[in-house]
């Protein structure tokens, strides 16, 4: 049996990319042993992947007795193939004492005044690992560099055959399925766009009072379902549209949907014509396993950062930030190719 460790102490979305990863191996090795020590923000989700056999949590903030224990359940098997991926010195820790066969990684690169540094450090890069990716920090990137091909050429040092465009994995369950197709037929029942909320769009221009408007005249001039989402989002502006909507609750072609299960919320970017968000980081991966189509809003200056991330096997459109009346007349444009051509449930 070969033992495979990855260490993904981050986000949601930093997980989903090296799904597709996770698959082909179990694909090949039939009788691999997956590993992977994660972090508090994407537990819930790593814990539902049935391809994983061992889940580790490690929370920065826990006492030093108790991260020296996590440290010795991980370091006292024998691996095949250890990958650290994340840039976290703990995982690097780990790396460096774990007995592994072959240890892969991403080295990151970034700049102190005009001196360049990396992490971890030249040793390190050169004698402990066997293969490594190297990835440029945000303040430094001056050109993409796609990060999912990089892990994608980690993976590859095994002979997996994994290409760029190679969907990531998302369990699924048949409940799950059955689940939102009964909300669908009593609640939605037509085509739908998700606009998704969150503190990303608290810095937009003129919100706070033009957002609700905005929002029904985009309804009324492409004619489908606007399905609103959010989780926890306590900002002022969603707080004014919650209001504003429940105020119009007789307009069943806008729907709020707050605080869903994330395999509810991977259902609802799934059968919608296009996803819409201030680059949601699980939105915008997910939709690297569902193949949905993505709005994706930024900053003008994060283009070639938020570039280096996002899944090259979906239709991907980057709007940047302005005042909220020209990013809606922006995704309208957007979302008239994407109605016509989104076959649906």
């Amino acid at each position: 049996m070969k033992k495979f460790i990855f260490f993904r102490n981050d986000r949601l979305g930093d997980f989903l990319i090296i799904t597709n990863i996770l698959k082909s191996i179990k694909e090949k090795f039939k009788d691999s042993h997956i590993t992977v020590v994660c972090s508090p923000l994407n537990y819930s989700l790593v814990k539902k992947y049935k391809i994983i056999n061992q889940v580790y949590l490690y929370n920065k903030k826990d006492s030093f007795f108790k991260t020296i224990s996590l440290l010795s359940k991980i370091i006292k098997d024998d691996y095949f193939a250890s990958f650290s991926v994340d840039g976290k010195s703990f995982s690097n820790l780990c790396n460096l004492l774990i007995k592994s066969k072959y240890k892969l990684g991403l080295v990151y690169n970034y700049k102190i005044f005009s001196l360049w540094l990396s992490k971890p450090n030249f040793f390190y890069k050169y004698f402990i690992f066997d293969k490594y990716e190297t990835f440029t920090s945000k303040k430094d990137l001056t050109k993409i560099e796609h990060l999912p091909t990089k892990l994608i050429s980690l993976a590859n040092y095994f002979k997996l055959n994994l290409k760029t465009k190679r969907n990531y994995y998302f369990n699924t369950s048949a409940k799950d399925k059955k689940d939102f197709k009964k909300y669908y037929t009593k609640f939605i029942r037509k085509k739908y766009i998700l606009l998704h909320f969150d503190e990303k769009w608290a810095d937009i221009k003129y919100i706070e009072n033009k957002l609700f408007s905005n929002i029904l005249k985009l309804q009324r001039k492409i004619k489908s379902k606007i399905i609103i989402s959010s989780f926890k989002n306590k900002n002022k502006y969603f707080q004014d549209l919650k209001k504003q909507i429940y105020k119009n609750k007789n307009d069943k072609d806008i729907l709020l949907i707050e605080n869903s299960s994330l395999p509810f919320f991977e259902r609802l970017i799934n059968h919608s014509i296009c996803s819409i968000s201030c680059h949601s980081g699980f939105l915008v991966q997910i939709a690297g396993a569902n193949l949905t189509n993505v709005i994706d809003i930024i900053h003008k200056n994060d283009f070639k950062w938020y570039s280096s991330w996002k899944p090259k096997n979906t239709k991907h459109k980057f709007i940047f930030k302005s005042n909220i009346d020209d990013i809606f007349r922006n995704i309208e444009k957007t979302l008239e190719s994407y109605i016509n051509d989104k076959l649906f449930i």
